[in-house]
């Protein structure tokens, strides 16, 4: 988050600050020869008036590039604090669920007591993301009148997500209620979030018999190994490319220093599931063996960094 956080471009705001400032003034003394003007010639009052207000719109015209371009990035900040916001209630829920699971009775007091410290740990990494996001905010709140004038403007569209592997016979939909769902985890409950595939309706007037059945696909999914080989909590791989890393915003979030920021990707399409290096500092093994890009097997052991993951099918 932090790599993320360094490129938002500050270097309008110094310059606001500055024209905002400028602008207070002209406005303040505006005020100020109203009340002069009375006492003053109306040749001296005109004059001194029109410097004033020539001197505002030369300010606003100076800013408006600089806004607008300071708009751009509050917004890339705004996505980003979002993401980090997220980030914080999942480590949040993470944590009421271990206590919940402990007072069932779920974990032996020293397992709880890891799992409590390892979920302490996230959630204040995580906050403290937000916080520091929190502070970059206040910068341009500091070069705007208000946060209304700083959201103004246009609105570009955002840039379209990544392209996901897709098949010309299939289309990806939402699971049917019933779906059979294979896992769960002690941190994650089960879900009803499966695979499914539907082949499209051929249309009217169509010779075709018919779309083919529904296939349901058991639920891939990447489980997570503490020291003892136990699970500690499993992610589903859905249909496409799942990034790995330690970034908030990855598929598979792995916040430890020995896993990159995007250390993987996982694809699956009609041809399996594969894991791909991403060009990580600390590389992908599988059962042992480093690998750029590999098809995945049931029961397969993949390690990035000291994180050890099972691959369930």
């Amino acid at each position: 988050m932090r790599e993320e956080l360094s490129q938002i471009d500050l270097s309008p705001l110094a310059e606001l600050v500055r024209i905002k400032h400028e602008e207070e003034v002209l406005a303040e003394r505006l005020v100020k020869i109203e009340d002069r003007a009375e006492k003053v010639s109306r040749t001296v009052y005109d004059r001194v008036k029109r410097d004033y207000e020539t001197r505002r719109t030369a300010l606003e015209k100076e800013s408006r590039p600089l806004k607008d371009k300071a708009r751009v990035e509050y917004r890339r900040l705004q996505a980003l604090r979002a993401q980090v916001a997220q980030a914080v209630e999942a480590a949040a829920l993470d944590k009421e669920e271990l206590e919940l699971r402990k007072d069932l009775g779920e974990f032996p007091e020293k397992d709880y007591k890891e799992k409590l410290a390892a979920c302490e740990e996230r959630l204040g990494g995580e906050k403290k993301a937000l916080d520091d996001v929190d502070q970059t905010k206040a910068k341009f709140l500091e070069a705007f009148r208000s946060e209304e004038e700083l959201e103004a403007g246009p609105h570009p569209s955002p840039p379209p997500p990544p392209a996901r592997p897709s098949s010309a016979s299939s289309t990806f939909v939402p699971p049917p209620a019933d779906a059979t769902v294979i896992g769960g985890s002690a941190l994650e409950p089960e879900s009803p979030d499966a695979t499914v595939i539907r082949t499209p309706d051929p249309g009217p007037g169509s010779t075709a018999a018919g779309p083919e059945p529904t296939r349901i696909l058991s639920r891939m999914r990447l489980a997570l190994l503490d020291a003892q080989d136990a699970v500690e909590r499993e992610f589903p791989v859905k249909p496409g490319v799942s990034m790995i890393g330690r970034l908030a915003q990855s598929d598979i979030h792995l916040p430890t220093p020995d896993v990159s920021r995007r250390h993987a990707q996982l694809v699956l399409g009609d041809d399996g599931c594969f894991i791909v290096d991403m060009g990580s500092e600390n590389g992908v093994t599988v059962n042992g063996a480093r690998v750029q890009k590999h098809k995945l097997a049931d029961g397969d052991l993949v390690q990035l960094g000291k994180q050890r993951l099972r691959f369930l099918a």
